[in-house]
């Protein structure tokens, strides 16, 4: 079906009235987690995502109901709007590039937030027609999280906040040294934009894993990180793959940078980064760009197999037990405030993220030291 776009001028604006004639499909995973317990108008019990927040070595005691483990830290509520919150930044970005448009107003609550963003920021996909498929799949995904998610905490839902989609990508790219960064400027400018959410994005459900309480929350939680993980393995592939048919590191260095900055924010930096000199990260301790030598273990692109040396790329970041990385709450608003400092809004989200009834989550991590 044919849509009719709505132009869009270089200023804030509120999304778009258009009806959605695509709505998510009703699985059993949603279901369940919609009836479970009757959600929160029947009485929301306390469970916690993250601990305190900031602390990885909470341990989860097995309660009395057998669904549920019990751990102290901020209710389900709250952590699900948390998530909301990022999965209202990133249906934003992918919808603006596919389509011109961003949410429909029925997808954002009551009152949102502007979205500053560029005139006629839908990317020209001519060139890279695949690119444009897979932007277009996953600017489904994250459209069908934010309404599983917005009716799932029915009227607890927490509305869009406002989003920063042009001042912010600028500012990283000066950090990243490409002045007046556009990720809406062209196909491989949109996937480095992608590669900025999609990595913290798993990050950040990977860190609240071991801290839900209720298992049909964990159910739905760990589809959602999955289709995470798809995504940002599409991204990493599709950029390795640019470098690998270009002949050059363009799209490594790059991702190497942006890794860079997101460790020097969230309070674990790169080992033996110096950009100042030109040295970029050997080793991330929760971070990796595509570059080769980000991989722990390898060395030069190299991994040892069976006593043997082989090529390899690294679309996959993680530990040397081969495990994915996580965050905390606290160190993913230091990223997507992009500061290392403790604060309450900046970056994407330049008056906070919109988390009803608990403000305290909405702070960053003080990493300055």
């Amino acid at each position: 079906m044919k849509r009719t776009e709505r132009p869009q001028t270089d200023q804030a604006t509120t999304g778009t009235n258009e009806d959605r004639t695509q709505q998510p499909s009703t699985s059993r995973s949603r279901r369940r987690f919609l009836a479970n317990g009757g959600m929160y108008t029947a009485g929301l019990v306390g469970s916690a995502l993250l601990g305190a927040c900031n602390n990885h070595n909470n341990n989860a005691i097995a309660g009395t109901n057998d669904n549920n483990v019990y751990v102290s830290g901020p209710p389900d509520e709250a952590i699900l709007n948390f998530a909301l919150n990022l999965e209202y930044l990133e249906a934003e970005y992918y919808l603006q590039a596919v389509t011109g448009n961003g949410l429909a107003d029925s997808d954002r609550g009551d009152n949102p937030g502007m979205v500053t963003i560029k005139g006629s920021p839908q990317v020209d996909f001519s060139s890279n027609k695949l690119i444009g498929q897979y932007a277009a799949e996953i600017a489904q995904d994250e459209l069908h999280h934010v309404q599983f998610l917005r009716a799932a905490l029915g009227q607890h839902a927490a509305s869009a906040p406002a989003i920063d989609l042009k001042n912010s990508f600028a500012a990283l790219g000066n950090l990243i040294g490409v002045s007046n960064f556009d990720p809406f400027s062209s196909p491989e400018n949109f996937l480095l934009g992608a590669f900025i959410f999609e990595d913290v994005g798993v990050t950040a459900y990977h860190g609240g894993a071991p801290f839900i309480k209720n298992r049909t929350y964990l159910d739905a939680a760990a589809g959602i990180m999955a289709v995470e993980v798809y995504h940002a393995g599409l991204v990493r592939t599709f950029l390795t793959a640019a470098d690998y048919n270009n002949g050059d590191t363009t799209f490594s260095d790059l991702t190497d940078k942006i890794s860079g900055v997101r460790d020097s924010v969230d309070g674990n930096k790169d080992v033996s980064a110096d950009y100042a000199n030109g040295q970029p990260p050997v080793a991330a301790d929760d971070d990796q760009g595509i570059g080769k030598g980000q991989a722990v273990g390898d060395s030069n692109g190299m991994v040892t197999l069976n006593g043997n040396m082989y090529a390899a790329s690294n679309i996959v970041p993680t530990d040397a037990n081969g495990l994915a990385y996580d965050r905390t709450i606290a160190q993913v608003h230091n990223i997507a405030y992009a500061t290392a400092a403790q604060v309450s809004k900046g970056g994407f989200f330049p008056n906070g993220t919109n988390i009803p009834g608990h403000s305290e989550l909405s702070v960053s991590a003080n990493n300055s030291g």
